[in-house]
Formats: C-alpha cells, sequence, structure tokens
C-alpha cells in the first residue's frame, strides 16, 4: 500500500474511532469473541463513497508462557497491522507446556474456535495433525496472499510441508537443521572435577556424569523434555547404518529406502538400554515420564547439567550458577564427529491454521505481514525498542529482563515463527548456541528429508498406533521400564494398533517420492 493511501486510511480510521485501534478486550483490539467475524469495519464518509475494511481478529495458539509485556506489545502490533492496511488483529493463547498436548488435542477435536496454533515435527509430527483432518489446506492463501513468505522461505523447506501439491502449513526457517544431532557438555564442572570431557563414546558421559556427582556432591540429571519421547538424534550418528531418521516415533528410514518399524530395531534396543542404565543409576530425572517443560528449560538455561542434548542458552545465565563461567565453558560437540552432517528434516517447527478456522487468509496475510520487513519482524517478535529489548548493531539484540520472573518483559520464541533473514541474535548468547544460526556448507540433505507422509489413508490406524507409542513404548525408551520384560506388551499392542498397515503405507508413499529423485 501506498504511504498516501496509508495515511488516509488511518485518517479514517482514527476519525471513526475504531474498535480494533483502542479499548476492547484484553486483544487490544474489537470486542467480538476470539475467532469470531469481527470486524471493525472502517466506517465510510458520510456519502458513503469510501468502501468499509473489514478488520478480522485471528487467534495464535502456542506453547508457553505469556510475557507480562504482551498485552501492551499486541496493541502495538495491532496498531501497525491496521495502519499497513492489513485487516487483521492478532491475539495470543499461550498454554503451559505441561498441559499442551492435551489441551491442544482438545481444541482440535471440540472444534474449537481458533485459527493458528504450532506443531514442532519432533514431538507430535505434522502428519499427525493432517491425517486427523485438523489442518486447512493453505494452497491457495499462500498463493494469492503469501509473496512474502514464498520469498524469505526456500523451496527445500517449503516441501516438508507440502504434499501432492497441497500446503498444510507456513514453516519457521529458522536455524541451521545440520545442527540436530549436537549435545552441549559443561566443561566447566567437569573441569572442576578433574573429569576428562573427551568422551569416546555415549557410555563415557554417564561415567563422566556419576563421577562429577560424586567428586562434587551434585544431583545432576540429563534434562530430557517430560511427555512422549521422540528418537534421541544425538545417538544416530553412533551406529552402522548411520544416515537415517526416525518419523512420528515409528518409521524408520534409512538409504536403502526400507520403512522398517523404529520400535522393532537394533537401535531402539541399544538407545533403550543406555536410557535404562542412566535412570537406575538416577542420572535421570524419576518423573522423566510427566515433568514439566518449565523444569527442564530452567534446568537447561542455568547450566544445570552435565551435558545436554541439543544448544544452550545465555552465559549471563549460567553465571547465574556458575559466577566465575565463561563462553568457552560450554561447547557443542558431536558423537563420531567425523562422520559426514545430515539435514533429516528441513521444516522442524510449522505454524498451521487449524480445520475449524474461518479465516485462513487472515492467518496467511498476518504471517506475510510479519516477513514482510525487518520493523514488522522486530514489533512482532520482540516488542517495543526501548522497552522490551535494544538492537546491538544489525542484527543484535538484548532482552530487557523481568527483575519478578527472571525472564524477559516480551519475547516471541524464534525457534516457533522465526525466519534467518530477520532474526536478531541476543549478544549474550553462548557461542555453543550462536551455531544454529550458521549456514553449514559442507551439510547434506538426506535423501528423505524432504519427504512428507501423508497418514489420511490409514488415519484411525495412525491414530490408535500414536496412542499406543505413548503410553506404553514411552516408558520403555525412556528406561523407565525394562525393555525385556515390556517390549513384546507394547509390540503387540502396536501391532493390534495397526502399525503394520501404517508402515506399508509409508512404504508405498516413499517409494513415490524416490521415484521423483531420479
Amino acid at each position: 500500500m501506498k504511504k498516501a493511501s496509508i495515511a488516509m486510511l488511518i485518517c479514517i480510521m482514527l476519525t471513526a474511532g475504531l474498535a480494533g485501534c483502542s479499548g476492547g478486550k484484553e486483544s487490544g483490539g474489537n470486542n467480538e469473541p476470539s475467532g469470531g467475524s469481527s470486524a471493525a469495519p472502517s466506517a465510510g464518509a458520510s456519502d458513503g463513497q469510501t468502501p468499509k475494511q473489514e478488520v478480522v481478529t485471528i487467534k495464535y495458539v502456542l506453547p508457553g508462557t505469556e510475557p507480562s509485556e504482551w498485552k501492551t506489545v499486541q496493541q502495538e502490533v495491532n496498531k501497525k497491522l491496521l495502519a499497513d492496511g492489513v485487516g487483521v488483529q492478532i491475539e495470543k493463547e499461550y498454554i503451559d507446556w505441561g498441559a499442551w498436548e492435551q489441551k491442544i488435542n482438545l481444541k482440535l477435536s471440540t472444534n474449537e474456535n481458533f485459527d493458528l496454533f504450532h506443531v514442532m515435527n519432533d514431538w507430535v509430527g505434522l502428519a499427525n495433525y493432517v491425517g486427523r483432518g485438523a489442518l486447512k489446506d493453505v494452497t491457495a492463501e499462500v498463493e494469492q496472499y503469501g509473496p512474502n513468505l514464498k520469498k524469505v522461505i526456500p523451496a527445500s523447506v517449503w516441501s516438508g510441508v507440502t504434499k501432492d501439491g497441497k500446503i498444510y502449513g507456513i514453516p519457521a526457517y529458522w536455524y541451521e537443521s545440520a545442527v540436530d544431532g549436537s549435545i552441549t557438555i559443561n566443561k566447566y564442572l567437569l573441569d572442576k572435577a578433574g573429569v576428562s570431557a573427551d568422551f569416546k563414546n555415549r557410555d563415557e558421559m554417564l561415567d563422566a556424569m556419576e563421577q562429577v556427582n560424586k567428586k562434587l556432591n551434585m544431583k545432576l540429571t540429563i534434562p530430557l523434555r517430560g511427555g512422549t519421547a521422540g528418537p534421541a538424534d544425538i545417538f544416530q550418528r553412533t551406529y552402522d547404518k548411520y544416515p537415517f531418521t526416525v518419523r512420528d516415533n515409528i518409521a524408520f528410514i534409512a538409504e536403502d529406502g526400507v520403512v522398517k518399524n523404529w520400535v522393532e530395531t537394533d537401535e531402539f534396543k541399544q538407545d533403550a538400554a543406555w536410557f535404562r542404565n542412566a535412570y537406575q543409576r538416577k542420572l535421570i530425572n524419576p518423573d522423566v515420564l510427566t515433568v514439566k517443560q518449565e523444569q527442564i528449560a530452567d534446568q537447561i538455561k542455568y547450566g544445570k547439567y552435565l551435558f545436554t542434548f541439543g544448544t544452550p542458552n545465555k552465559l549471563s545465565d549460567v553465571q547465574k550458577t556458575y559466577p566465575d563461567a565463561k563462553d568457552e565453558d560450554f561447547a557443542l560437540i558431536r558423537l563420531n564427529p567425523e562422520k559426514p552432517r545430515y539435514r533429516m528434516v528441513n521444516a522442524k517447527n510449522v505454524n498451521v491454521v487449524a480445520a475449524n478456522s474461518k479465516h485462513p487468509a487472515e492467518a496467511v496475510k498476518f504471517l506475510n505481514w510479519l516477513y514482510d520487513n525487518q520493523d514488522n519482524y522486530d514489533l512482532f517478535m520482540y516488542g517495543i525498542e526501548g522497552k522490551t529489548y535494544k538492537k546491538i548493531g544489525d542484527k543484535g539484540i538484548e532482552t530487557v529482563i523481568d527483575p519478578k520472573t527472571n525472564t524477559p518483559l516480551y519475547l516471541q520464541d524464534d525457534w516457533m515463527i522465526g525466519n534467518l533473514n530477520f532474526i536478531r541474535v541476543d549478544e549474550n548468547y553462548l557461542s555453543a548456541n550462536r551455531e544454529l544460526y550458521k549456514a553449514d556448507p559442507d551439510a547434506k540433505n538426506f535423501f528423505a528429508a524432504d519427504f512428507f507422509f501423508d497418514p489420511a489413508p490409514v488415519k484411525a490406524e495412525m491414530a490408535n498406533v500414536q496412542a499406543a507409542f505413548t503410553s506404553d513404548v514411552s516408558p520403555i525408551y525412556r528406561g523407565v521400564l525394562d525393555y525385556d520384560k515390556h517390549i513384546k506388551a507394547a509390540q503387540d499392542k502396536l501391532k493390534a494398533a495397526g502399525i503394520d498397515k501404517v508402515l506399508g503405507e509409508y512404504q508405498k508413499q516413499l517409494d513415490a517420492y524416490r521415484a521423483t529423485l531420479k
């Protein structure tokens, strides 16, 4: 929209006293129920010649805790959306991490009125939601209203959310996925205890942890997320069949293209044995299956671990635990580092439109606005400059911390909805964390990185299999239950749920996908 048109539109809106720009409920917008066709029309001139603009409020549902300054930021975001003529207002609904999976499923099953929600492919995958009929196909909306989306998200990443020409979500292109499979080690504690950080294998990691706990009189555990336990990709490099990937916690896919039941593989058995060993040595939280995400997040944030799967946080945070710690005290490593690095999936985090949404076009318009320019991105992601964050250099940032909660006054996590073209990297991040935002020129794409499984033909079986995995397999994988005593019953339950049919469909679709690569 040209500047003159924007100015005229703002003038008209202010004269009419738009509800979407002032007052209203918590959304900082209109007074209609969220997700409704709430539009506050921009009333035209008295002669009726000026067309009305419909302003729709969309609701974005995401995991986490609402930052204290979100309502203030929301007002500014919505003002700018109006000023830019997008015709959209945005509100968020945060769901506690511990209740995320349960509550988002309830919202979907009861056809609750909301628009966008976040999908983590390493938790409950996109294919799972597609198979349940929980998502809208937004192909037409992206084509019509998403020019910026196509510009800033690579084609290879789009392929991870596209099946048979249908787009089922907007991928967050926020990091270098070849970093997956890395481990952060706390060299500060290893050095203090006089224990070597030169791990040759994963068993040595447990031995080192036990030594550190004993020598420093600590009770460190491995930070592991509760709920459904997916495969530990840090261990995949240790196997002869590497590279391989595991999809939807059930489909083991190696370079030969043969789909296997992951729970029946030797790799699963060895992983489970390692976790069982760690659990019995009290190196895993005894409540690992139900532990709250916030507890794990704090454990990682403040460096209360000997090693953690993935990347760490800020130096200033770990210095609250270890005041004299330095950046080099936290290192990012890989087991079997001589093996090549692969991108196993190109769309790990995705924002999707719920099937019951009445405003798929407006949801896409909002995301297109977000990725239109740095100012829009900064406002929604980081808030109000000078109040919730400070710019450092060209692409650096310093977030303002709320002294009451010791968390940012406002921050929308980049990993949920970010884009590498706009991300500002906190100057205080540990170097091990900064590796996320660096392209790896030597990394390779695994052949199935872009493969998208459509579970629609086996919708019922897929739902039953996932339920069986959560109830019977996950406790075995995380080491809570003994593999030898419980695996047969778990495998029988998967069989009864229909896993063979699901894997047969996986093989069929993977074969068709591979044929397109030749």
